[in-house]
């Protein structure tokens, strides 16, 4: 993998994250806005795409 694909690759976890509060949204509209084990578990997930994503970039920046 080359340091040139890595802002790309963060790029694509980032729009994952994206994808994974948008089902935690969904599902949080469907029960009534109530907090369900199912969208801790999408919010979960999102944090981590995004925190990879981020830290991704972050080490792109730094290390150039």
């Amino acid at each position: 993998m080359t340091m040139q694909s890595l802002p790309s690759l963060g790029i694509v976890f980032v729009a994952l994250a994206v994808v994974f509060v948008g089902i935690a949204f969904r599902d949080y509209l469907k029960t009534e806005r109530k907090m369900t084990i199912a969208r801790k578990i999408w919010l979960r997930i999102a944090f981590i795409f995004a925190g990879v994503g981020i830290g991704l970039y972050f080490f792109q920046t730094f290390f150039r």
